[in-house]
């Protein structure tokens, strides 16, 4: 009688801390299956981290910066969701949990990116609220008061919406400031941005963006007192 093939050696391995008894070739799989996981965790956290420090550092929109920054900050954002998605797909919930993780970061990733300078209507139209809010502070004295040059700080909720975090008044119509919210800034000078007047602006009426005049009715108009308005309008 011919005697059977030897079987492969069973050695005792550690994964994720529980002892279990594998072959050689599944050990070395299960071993590098948790390495894996475990430097995906790493990574994850390397990434989001990166987008905390971008989100709370102001990294303002100066000059030629503006087209370096928030592309920067876009690609920061799709690496830290796409190794968050890809270790939720690895996951044991697999499909379902990595398209709803993606679904979610996808829209926060809308709403914290400022893509205002590229396409002013459509960051106006996705961030209504926020827009209104900053109307309201200025209806009601609380915002626009400043009279330093480059403006006073916005609420944290809703710095954002300025390259700057500020709100600064570039002029104003019968009593009325109008205030501008910065989506990039020059150097030396000029700015262009949302501005707020809550009246219908007379055609002649000129604000200042920090040192270089536009007429307000020149910008783009967008709803309830906001346009958008940038040097030589």
């Amino acid at each position: 009688m011919t005697a059977s093939p030897p079987h492969c050696l069973v050695s005792l391995g550690q994964v994720s801390g529980h002892d279990v008894v594998v072959s050689d070739a599944g050990t070395v799989a299960a071993v590098a299956k948790h390495s894996v996981w475990q430097y995906g965790w790493a990574a994850v956290l390397a990434a989001w981290l990166g987008v905390a420090w971008i989100e709370l550092t102001s990294l303002q929109n100066a000059s030629l910066l503006l087209f370096v920054i928030p592309p920067f900050e876009l690609a920061v954002w799709f690496i830290a969701i796409a190794l968050t998605v890809r270790l939720a797909y690895r996951a044991r919930a697999g499909r379902p949990a990595a398209l709803a993780t993606a679904a979610f970061l996808l829209v926060a990733c809308g709403w914290f990116t400022n893509w205002g300078p590229f396409h002013p209507a459509s960051y106006w139209a996705t961030h209504r609220w926020a827009f209104n809010a900053v109307a309201d502070g200025v209806r009601q004295g609380q915002i626009g008061t400043s009279r330093d040059y480059y403006g006073e700080l916005l609420p944290l909720q809703l710095r954002d919406l300025s390259t700057s975090g500020r709100a600064a008044v570039v002029g104003g119509q019968d009593g009325k400031p109008a205030v501008l919210l910065p989506q990039w800034v020059g150097i030396p000078d000029d700015a262009g941005g949302y501005v707020y007047l809550e009246a219908t602006p007379r055609p002649d009426l000129v604000i200042d963006l920090f040192g270089e005049p536009a007429r307000l009715t020149g910008g783009q108009h967008l709803a309830d007192g906001w346009w958008y308005v940038l040097p030589g309008d």
